[in-house]
């Protein structure tokens, strides 16, 4: 958890820029310090550099995958809670997941709520 007057930081990684500036400004409308990444590299890197009260991972990326992503955060850094979110495309990735999963498409208050629980 964070200091009592830091927000939390969620880190938000999608490969879509238009999404990543769309959860960014939610999730920081709703108090949330956010990091963006627009790749799974980049969203591993960042969980290496920072510490995240949070993940919000897209499951289709380049290169790296959000739910492979998730699995590797399990290992090092068992205390990150994720949310797994998917399209269509993405489906077969997540159905077993042990890890929260919003579909796509979903409304902001859905992205808010879904963090907050996971926060809980």
């Amino acid at each position: 958890m964070s200091a009592m007057n830091e927000p939390m930081r969620v880190l938000v990684a999608d490969d879509n820029p238009e999404l990543v500036l769309l959860y960014q400004a939610v999730l920081e409308d709703a108090g949330y310090d956010v990091v963006s990444a627009s790749s799974g590299i980049a969203a591993i890197d960042a969980a290496a550099a920072t510490r995240f009260d949070a993940a919000v991972l897209d499951v289709l990326m380049p290169g790296v995958s959000g739910d492979a992503i998730a699995e590797q955060f399990k290992l090092e850094h068992p205390d990150l809670p994720v949310l797994l979110i998917t399209g269509d495309y993405g489906e077969q990735f997540v159905t077993d997941s042990p890890v929260p999963v919003l579909h796509k498409p979903f409304a902001p208050e859905q992205l808010v709520h879904a963090v907050r629980q996971l926060l809980a």
